[in-house]
């Protein structure tokens, strides 16, 4: 019962985000991305920082960003984690599929020896249409 309940919710969040998907390319990216999002941006493109997708790997399968590196929270749950995000000098930022799963990941980097963890209150399909990054081919 609750596998069925988990893979509707799942359907249901991939329909969800295919429809904003869409929808963003066809009237553009209708809202101002926020300065933090800005900021998160900034630091990913210079390097400075991560961008963690915290999905788990059928998610990320479906839709990922090109800026992003998969970390699913499963993973971190059992102590595995990309080897680059253990980069002491990289400020990690956390996202999902809707801002829930980032804080039990941050608590499993911090627990792995990451001090810099920020986790995004935004999820994939908000981040997408804001326009924070292209989706990877």
């Amino acid at each position: 019962m609750m596998a069925r309940y988990l893979l509707a919710a799942c359907v249901a969040r991939t329909i969800a985000f295919q429809a904003a998907r869409t929808s963003r390319r066809a009237l553009g990216a209708a809202r101002a991305l926020p300065p933090h999002l800005e900021t998160v941006r900034a630091d990913v493109a210079k390097g400075d920082a991560l961008l963690l997708d915290v999905r788990e790997p059928h998610e990320w399968a479906a839709a990922h960003f090109a800026s992003a590196t998969s970390a699913p929270l499963s993973a971190l749950q059992q102590g595995a984690c990309p080897k680059e995000a253990l980069d002491a000098t990289k400020r990690l930022y956390l996202h999902c599929a809707a801002g829930i799963r980032v804080h039990p990941a941050k608590a499993c980097l911090e627990q792995l020896g990451c001090d810099d963890v920020v986790a995004l209150q935004e999820g994939i399909s908000e981040l997408y249409e804001l326009g924070f990054d292209d989706l990877a081919e």
